[in-house]
């Protein structure tokens, strides 16, 4: 068993309205994913520009003693932990606050309210300010692990703006830590032993250095985590970074001022685009694996035209198969410059 990267075209024929009438035959790719085989579709992008959503004046309507996370209130609106787990039940680590989630999605789910400002735009978000938000993510993890041991999966997560599913404007990320993983973190632990056990590699070392000789969606390494574009995308565009720690004691503030490096430099290429909402998953494994590897995803969330459609349709929830309209390929040529610098 190798990476292998395989699609299918396909063709609908008809007459184009906007060609005159033109008989035109329109491609679909259909990619199928090198290590799950689930399959992606590039569609066709008629190439209008994205635009993106200026929240300054709902940041407004809903800062100060609206919010429950800006300064005035994060200390008395959120709830806090027992502190037999953390001290005085929340962990406060610089301007990030640490508290349990309200309404958890998770055994274990902590919010980490980033930073004092209400409101950020992608090109205010500095490198300090993820990387202690990560990094507060990252301890209360350790001290759920010493206080229960049967944790297995951990997740740190990031909805950004309301596009995203992101309830309050104020910045903050999840937390999760459970016995029981996500579909997405099962599937991925399963092909990836398989790959293991077939091949005796681990498969994202493969799946990097296949992309480096191929040359066509490999993007960077920033520090402590390469940085490639996914063949078969989960979105408009999916970045993936695979981290040189394959467990969550092997993970330490190098890869967190990493991984905020390198958010900064994706943030610019998303507004250069049009786009100001995305979607972070950051999967890590409690326990070391030689088939598994500490990995971030991130994309892009949009509304699209005048009707401002979501980006997710029937294709992405019932048939569990992505759309993406931008070419990864080209996708990768144009963000190289953002992470070279």
């Amino acid at each position: 068993m190798s990476i292998t990267f395989t699609a299918k075209e396909e063709f609908l024929t008809f007459h184009d309205p906007m060609q005159d009438g033109k008989l035109i035959d329109r491609k679909t790719e259909i990619r199928m994913d090198p290590l799950t085989g689930e399959t992606s579709r590039i569609i066709f992008d008629p190439g209008a520009p994205f635009t993106s959503t200026d929240y300054s004046e709902l940041a407004k309507e809903t800062d100060g003693g609206k919010c429950p996370f800006c300064p005035e209130n994060v200390h008395s609106f959120t709830p806090k932990f027992p502190n037999d787990l953390i001290e005085d039940g929340r962990l406060i680590q610089g301007e990030a606050v640490l508290f349990p989630n309200l309404f958890p999605y998770s055994k274990h789910n902590a919010v980490v309210r980033m930073c004092d400002q209400h409101y950020v735009k992608l090109d205010e978000f500095t490198a300090p300010v993820i990387a202690n938000s990560f990094s507060a993510a990252h301890n209360y993890l350790n001290k759920v692990i010493a206080q229960d041991p049967e944790t297995a999966y951990a997740s740190i997560n990031w909805n950004y703006l309301p596009p995203s599913g992101g309830s309050i404007l104020h910045p903050h990320i999840h937390v999760l830590a459970s016995e029981m993983p996500t579909n997405y973190q099962l599937t991925t632990l399963a092909f990836s032993e398989q790959f293991h056990m077939e091949t005796g590699s681990n498969y994202y070392d493969s799946l990097i250095e296949s992309e480096r000789e191929i040359d066509e969606r490999f993007i960077a390494t920033v520090g402590s985590i390469d940085w490639i574009h996914a063949f078969a995308p989960k979105s408009h565009t999916d970045f993936i970074g695979i981290l040189d720690a394959s467990s969550l004691d092997e993970l330490d503030d190098t890869n967190w001022q990493d991984l905020a490096n390198s958010l900064t430099r994706f943030f610019l290429y998303f507004k250069s685009i049009g786009i100001a909402s995305f979607n972070l998953g950051l999967f890590i494994p409690i326990t070391k694996n030689k088939a598994d590897r500490v990995h971030v995803r991130i994309v892009p969330r949009l509304t699209i035209g005048v009707l401002q459609t979501s980006d997710m349709n029937v294709f992405n929830f019932l048939h569990g198969e992505p759309l993406c309209m931008k070419v990864p390929e080209q996708t990768t040529k144009e963000v190289v410059g953002y992470l070279k610098k």
